[in-house]
Order: C-alpha cells, then structure tokens, then sequence
C-alpha cells in the first residue's frame, strides 16, 4: 500500500500542471512578504474600499455584474473570490461572492439548456471533461455535481456550461452546487485575508484562521465523499 501511494506522488510530482499548483501559491506569498515590507498596502486596500463603499449598493451589484461576465467568458473565477475579500472585507465579501457565484452557475447553465445549447455542445461535446463529467452524471448526479465543482480538471466557468448539456434538473443543479459554494468560498474568501493579514500586518487573526480551518474540512470532506462514491461504483 506505502509503494502505491509514494508511485501515485512520485507521477503526481511529474507532472507539469501539478508543480504549477505548488509554486503559484508559493510566489503570492513570497509577493505578499516583500510587498508588505517595502509598501504600506494596507492604506491602499484602505483607500479602494472607501473608494468602492462610496458607490453605496451599486458597488457590489458591479462587481456581482462584472464577475458574472468574466465567468461567461470561461474566464478564471479565483482572483475575483480573492479580490473580494479585499475590497468588501470577509463577512460581507463572502455573501456577495456566494451570491455571485451562484448568478453565474445559473448563467451558465441555462445558456447551455436554453439559449445557446447548439453552439455550447459544438464547443464542449467531443472534448474529454464533457464525456468524463457526462459519465459521473449517469452514475450519480447528485455525487457528480459536488465533485465536478471540487476537481481541478474542471474549471467553474466551463462546467456551468457542461452540466448544462446534461439531464440535470435545475434544482439538483443549483441545491448541489450550493453545497460547494458555501464553505469554498469561505476558504477562499478567509483564507486570503488570513494569509494577508499574516504576511503583510503581521498578525494572526484566530477567528479567520478558525473558520477557513472549518470550511477547508468541509470542502475536503465533500472532495472525500465524491472520491468514495465514484471509486466504489
């Protein structure tokens, strides 16, 4: 058993994509330290905030807007979760990213149904995520959908578009969705201003660190789960 699982690292490692897993993060911490050190970015991210708290209420609805468009253009999700953080603090940057995320995968699953199903499945059909990800839904959708939105090989922006394509109703679409929203937005969201406040204030908050703590085992229990499920049928 100890020689599979150090033959299954060893592959892992070889990989290309992997080191890139490991090494991003790593260089954004590094950035955050020298940042922190040779610039006040606190006042900054404090001068952008009220900036941004100016607008009143059309401050988030802009950025819910914005985000929604990125992702319809299959672009990456993560900076905007990180970004949120920032400009709207934890608490309320977590329920506008949830709300957001949540407006998006909604996008995204009834232009596939709906609006645009025909150039969505010339797009996506015949590619390798579509017909693995078709696979888990004819086994277990309910399992499939949690673990679609947990596995790296399919990016948020294109399995809205994916999962619209299949047999899913909408509300198993969007129920289980939400269950991944929930706390991986947390991780995200209080993570990164963990992170932050860590690097570049050089202080420990103890109650972000407990509730990415809680969400991360969460959010691996979920991954836990989907793993288990699949593996078994």
């Amino acid at each position: 058993m100890g020689d599979r699982h150090r033959d299954r690292f060893r592959k892992w490692l070889g990989e290309k994509k992997n080191w890139m897993r490991i090494l991003l993060p790593l260089t954004v911490l590094v950035a955050l330290f020298i940042a922190g050190r040779l610039v006040d970015v606190d006042n900054y991210l404090q001068a952008l905030q009220k900036w941004l708290w100016a607008m009143g209420p059309w401050g988030p609805v802009a950025f819910v807007v914005i985000y929604v468009g990125a992702i319809s253009l299959l672009m990456p999700g993560t900076p905007f979760t990180i970004a949120a953080a920032f400009l709207f603090g934890t608490h309320q940057g977590y329920f506008i990213m949830v709300a957001a995320s949540s407006l998006a995968a909604i996008t995204g699953f009834l232009v596939a149904r709906y609006a645009a199903r025909r150039s969505v499945e010339e797009r996506f059909s015949n590619t390798p995520s579509y017909q693995k990800l078709k696979d888990m839904v004819e086994k277990n959708h309910r399992i499939a959908i949690l673990f679609v939105r947990l596995m790296p090989f399919f990016p948020f922006a294109v399995n809205n578009y994916l999962l619209g394509l299949t047999r899913i109703s909408f509300r198993s679409y969007l129920f289980y969705s939400e269950l991944v929203f929930l706390p991986m937005n947390a991780v995200l969201i209080y993570g990164a201003y963990t992170i932050y406040r860590t690097m570049v204030v050089g202080e420990a908050p103890w109650m972000l660190v407990s509730i990415t703590a809680v969400a991360s085992f969460l959010v691996l229990g979920l991954g836990y789960l989907g793993k288990r499920v699949f593996a078994s049928s």
